[in-house]
């Protein structure tokens, strides 16, 4: 038997999609689905994007959203959809909120992928931390590509970074609209401070195991780091984006005429980020100590393991 096959109302079919996630999200256990068939838009995250997929292909009749191969997008695919999202989100990934002033006011969170980009999280929170970013602009913009910052001041003098960080691109991620990326230089493990925010899908920014030259000759194109995405403010950004900008020198070809200043960047939602998960970090502080064998030691009186699932 399907569900919600019959053509009816998108009106009433809106109120039904929206019952029924809901539903999918506080009760999944009829079903059962492999991690990332919810994957809908193949950027390797199950998000509210391919919710939104999902609804577009529903009102449509379209078929993209099939998840379970049986002709028609419908209930069914909503709750394999939910379970799969229940799966992979990460409710203690870092988030910070940039506080953005001058030519354009408002306020950005971002989420950061603690668990996919560990180095490159790390980084950015020390810098977000120690209030490096506070007063820096966004030097760097361009309508439907991207907006760069937290390298240069208002008299776009370069304030001295720490030292750079590995290129974390194997990571898979996508660099979709919206999404966070590690700015460098040509070379590959050269990035500092600096990071954009994609404006839009930008994929030839990935990283490509194997390409080849015009000579045949094979080699890795590094790309670039994702490491989080806006979770608000995507309006902020294209604010942003749509500033007028001018030509300073070859160094500076598309700064905002007025500033768009980081007012501050504030860590909103705190969680440790480890750059090397140690198998002995048991209460996740990022080393192992006698911290780890007193919480092993409370686990175990309480239910005889070694996880904290018990606490």
């Amino acid at each position: 038997m399907r569900l919600f096959c019959m053509r009816i109302p998108w009106g009433s079919k809106l109120k039904i999609f929206v019952a029924v996630t809901i539903l999918c999200l506080f009760s999944l256990t009829a079903f059962s689905a492999g991690l990332d068939v919810g994957d809908i838009n193949q950027d390797r995250r199950v998000d509210f994007q391919d919710f939104a997929y999902l609804a577009t292909d529903w009102q449509e009749y379209t078929t993209r959203s099939d998840i379970t191969s049986d002709g028609v997008v419908n209930g069914y695919d909503l709750l394999l959809l939910a379970e799969d999202w229940l799966k992979t989100t990460h409710p203690d990934n870092p988030e910070v909120t940039l506080h953005i002033t001058g030519a354009v006011n408002g306020t950005i969170v971002v989420e950061l992928y603690a668990d996919e980009a560990p180095v490159s999280v790390e980084n950015f929170l020390d810098y977000a931390e120690t209030g490096f970013y506070d007063g820096l602009i966004f030097h760097r913009v361009m309508k439907d590509f991207m907006v760069q910052g937290g390298g240069f001041d208002t008299d776009l003098v370069k304030k001295a970074p720490g030292e750079s960080i590995i290129n974390e691109s194997s990571n898979g991620l996508s660099h979709l609209r919206g999404t966070l990326g590690m700015a460098r230089t040509s070379q590959p493990h050269s990035a500092t401070s600096e990071f954009f925010i994609n404006h839009m899908d930008n994929a030839f920014l990935d990283r490509a195991p194997i390409v080849y030259d015009g000579q045949n000759n094979a080699y890795i194109k590094y790309g670039y780091c994702v490491f989080g995405k806006v979770l608000s403010g995507m309006d902020v950004v294209d604010a942003i984006a749509a500033v007028d900008v001018h030509y300073v020198n070859e160094n500076f070809e598309t700064v905002p005429i007025d500033d768009v200043i980081i007012q501050s960047a504030v860590i909103t939602r705190d969680a440790p980020v480890c750059a090397e998960k140690l198998e002995g970090d048991v209460n996740g502080d990022c080393s192992v100590n006698l911290a780890d064998f007193a919480k092993l030691a409370q686990n175990w009186l309480v239910c005889n393991s070694i996880t904290s699932v018990c606490n």
